[in-house]
C-alpha cells in the first residue's frame, strides 16, 4: 500500500515523522518499520525521520504487508459490505474468527484470507472478534494501516455496537443499564464473572419479547470485555439460553439450544469528529439478518 501527501503552507515547517504520525496515521511501530525498510520518501528520495519539510514537498509512505502466519482455505463467506479497506461480513455461530497457536485452520480468517488473494489483496487482518458460539457483524481489513484506523474507530464511544440475546427468565427492570467489572478469578481458566474487583464494564438492554420462559432483549456494548454480557447476565440471573458456560445444562437441553443464543447484530459508525480517511463510514449501518434463535423462539417481534 503507498500513501501520498503534498505539504502545505500550514503543514510546512514541521518534521516528516509529525506529519507521519498525523496526517498519515502512522503508528510509531508502523514508523520503525518504514524507516528500517527505507519506505519513507520525500520527493522520491529516503528521507530522515526528523528532517523539516517544506511546502511542495511529497511524502510517500511504501507500507509492505507482512503475510498472515496461517494458511489460506476456499469457504463460503456471507459479505455485508466490502470496500478498498475492509470486509464486513455476517459470521456464523460456531466458527472461530481468527487462528490460535492450537488451531491454524478451519477459521473465518482462513477463508477471508482465500478470498482476499484471490482478489489480488496483500493482507488480511481481523479488526474485531467474536466469541466461536457468537454469530454477527465481524470487520477485516485489508492492510495492517486500515487494520488500526477501523480499530480505534469501534472502540470510540459514538459507535453502536448493538447485540441480541436470548436469555431465560424476564429482566427486572425490563431496560436499563448493567454496570458490573468484569475479572477473571482463575488464569487457568477462561470463564469470567461480574462484580469487584474487575475491569470497568458497562451494557445497555431493553426487553423486545418473551415467549416460552425467556425473553429477547436488545443490548448495545458501551465497553468491550470478553464475556461480558454472557457473564453480566448471569449475575443479573438471566443467563443466556445455550451458553454452555454460563447457562443451565438442563434448561440447555430443554430448549435443545447448541451455543449461547447471542448475535452481533447491528454496527453503526458514527463520529463526532473529523475521522479522515474512514469519514465516508460515518452513519453507515451493518446489519446482519435475524438469527435463527429469534425465528425459532419470538416470532411476534418487529424490528425497524
Amino acid at each position: 500500500m503507498t500513501l501520498r501527501f503534498r505539504v502545505t503552507s500550514e503543514t510546512a515547517g514541521r518534521q516528516l515523522q509529525s506529519i507521519c504520525r498525523r496526517e498519515l496515521h502512522l503508528s510509531a511501530a508502523q514508523l520503525r518499520k518504514l524507516k528500517s525498510e527505507q519506505g519513507l520518501l520525500v520527493n522520491g528520495s529516503p528521507a530522515f525521520a526528523s528532517s523539516v519539510l517544506a511546502p511542495g514537498d511529497e511524502i510517500i509512505a511504501l507500507l509492505r504487508e507482512d503475510l498472515p502466519d496461517y494458511p489460506p482455505e476456499p469457504g463460503e463467506l456471507h459479505i455485508l459490505y466490502e470496500d478498498a479497506l475492509m470486509l464486513a461480513l455476517d459470521k456464523p455461530q460456531g466458527i472461530i474468527v481468527h487462528p490460535t497457536h492450537s488451531r491454524n485452520t478451519g477459521t473465518l480468517a482462513n477463508a477471508v484470507w482465500s478470498y482476499l488473494l484471490s482478489e489480488g489483496e496483500e493482507g488480511c487482518h481481523a479488526v474485531n472478534r467474536l466469541d466461536r458460539d457468537t454469530g454477527g457483524v465481524v470487520l477485516f481489513a485489508k492492510n495492517a494501516w486500515s487494520c488500526r484506523l477501523l480499530g480505534e474507530a469501534l472502540a470510540a464511544p459514538e459507535t453502536e455496537k448493538n447485540y441480541l440475546a436470548a436469555v431465560y427468565g424476564v429482566p427486572d427492570p425490563p431496560g436499563g443499564r448493567i454496570e458490573l467489572p468484569i475479572r477473571r478469578p482463575d488464569p487457568r481458566d477462561l470463564r469470567r464473572e461480574a462484580g469487584e474487583p474487575g475491569e470497568a464494564a458497562a451494557t445497555e438492554y431493553s426487553l423486545l419479547e418473551t415467549a416460552q420462559g425467556c425473553s429477547l432483549v436488545r443490548l448495545r456494548l458501551l465497553t468491550g470485555r470478553t464475556h461480558q454480557i454472557r457473564a453480566q447476565f448471569r449475575h443479573a440471573g438471566c443467563p443466556l439460553l445455550g451458553d454452555g458456560k454460563y447457562g443451565s445444562e438442563q434448561d440447555n437441553r430443554r430448549f435443545d439450544q447448541k451455543g449461547q443464543a447471542l448475535c452481533s447484530w447491528q454496527l453503526k459508525f458514527a463520529f463526532t469528529t473529523p475521522a479522515g480517511e474512514l469519514e465516508y463510514l460515518n452513519g453507515r449501518v451493518f446489519r446482519t439478518d435475524l438469527p435463527e434463535f429469534v425465528k425459532k423462539y419470538f416470532s411476534n417481534v418487529k424490528f425497524d
